[in-house]
């Protein structure tokens, strides 16, 4: 158990903030899963003048929970202004959840958080989530055994204890798939008929990224996105501010075969996004890419390869759902953007995350022979 001498304290200053930044390596320093994150990355992700989904919280804070001197645990707490507009409420989030595996101290700063919140009117409290649904979201309920991948979270199985025993509620799990990506062939035969079928329909164009109109393909997607994933849970709209944010970051490690578009009669209706698991090529080089980190991971993205890829987006506009049209141009982007893996050679690859009900991408990776293997939850709590 824990002394009387624990702290939560509120962050203040570039100090407190390189200590919050610190948490997760020191928390994770004996899991062999865990991938040290790059600390400018990070920092920068904090930062309202670096990340557009910072700048858009009016009121966020984080908080720091020091033990007989030592920083043992992390949360934040924010408003999301873009969130209760869309749905009309007064939610607020929390985030940023990591701790020493202690309940009485993960307990404490769920309470630090929540008392932050009610201060500020807030009717709802949601998490975890780094600053949106739209990034690092979700507690890792199962699949501990495995490493994350880009853009997805790590945790503890202390942390679903911590966070039920506050009396938070499900609010919606999330799968995570994976896919050997030489495995399952042949396809199922409605695979293969969508697939043929969307061969011999001349008004279907399934075509890569442009490299020289890089950013009018990025909105394509986006505006795609905002279509299809519209009545999803938890879904919020990309502001254009977002996108380009978004596409700066993830330009740097994307290749040119991992972004398809599905054009039918002209018209971009669906997309696949693929990118390598930056995670895998940065496990070794503890958070840092000074002095020599940069070389690594250059060789490691450019020449030699990372065998494990994610799909972090994928969508279909609305009006092609459940048609033969827009099955066969989704059946079609996997297995184009799976042969372009291979091509790159990734021999597995996540799709996520996925919601549980979303029978339709469910039913999707099932056919690319991809089994789900890890679960995150959102939690949500009435205040």
């Amino acid at each position: 158990m824990l002394s009387t001498s624990l702290e939560i304290v509120p962050v203040e200053g570039p100090a407190m903030t390189r200590r919050f930044l610190a948490i997760p390596d020191a928390v994770y320093a004996d899991d062999v899963n865990w991938r040290p994150q790059l600390s400018f990355e990070r920092a920068a992700h904090l930062n309202p003048a670096k990340n557009p989904g910072a700048a858009a919280l009016e009121n966020r804070q984080l908080f720091l929970a020091v033990h007989d001197g030592q920083d043992v645990g992390r949360i934040g707490a924010f408003i999301n202004p873009a969130h209760n507009t869309h749905y009309n409420t007064n939610d607020g989030f929390f985030g940023f959840f990591d701790c020493v595996a202690e309940t009485q101290l993960g307990q404490s700063l769920l309470e630090a958080a929540e008392k932050w919140l009610r201060g500020r009117g807030v009717n709802k409290m949601i998490g975890p989530a780094q600053w949106s649904t739209n990034e690092e979201c979700g507690l890792l309920i199962d699949g501990f055994d495995t490493p994350p991948v880009v853009m997805m979270p790590h945790g503890k199985p202390a942390y679903q204890v911590m966070i039920e025993g506050q009396g938070f509620q499900k609010a919606t799990d999330m799968f995570a798939y994976q896919a050997e990506l030489a495995a399952g062939y042949p396809r199922a035969k409605i695979t293969q008929a969508m697939c043929k079928s969307a061969d011999r329909n001349k008004d279907i164009v399934i075509r890569p990224m442009r490299p020289t109109k890089f950013m009018d393909d990025v909105h394509i997607v986006m505006d795609i996105f905002n279509d299809a994933w519209s009545e999803n849970w938890g879904y919020i709209p990309f502001s254009d501010e977002h996108i380009v944010h978004m596409a700066k970051e993830i330009k740097p490690i994307m290749f040119k075969e991992g972004l398809w578009v599905g054009e039918y009669k002209g018209e971009a209706i669906a997309y696949i996004w693929m990118i390598p698991d930056l995670n895998e090529a940065i496990r070794d080089l503890s958070g840092s890419i000074l002095p020599f980190g940069w070389a690594k991971l250059l060789w490691r993205l450019k020449v030699s390869g990372v065998k494990q890829a994610r799909i972090p987006l994928m969508g279909l506009r609305k009006a092609y759902h459940n048609t033969r049209t827009g099955l066969s141009i989704v059946a079609k982007l996997g297995e184009t953007v799976f042969e372009a893996g291979r091509q790159k050679g990734f021999t597995h690859c996540e799709l996520s995350w996925i919601l549980e009900d979303n029978p339709g991408m469910i039913a999707i990776c099932e056919q690319a022979s991809a089994k789900s293997y890890k679960t995150y939850r959102m939690y949500e709590k009435n205040l």
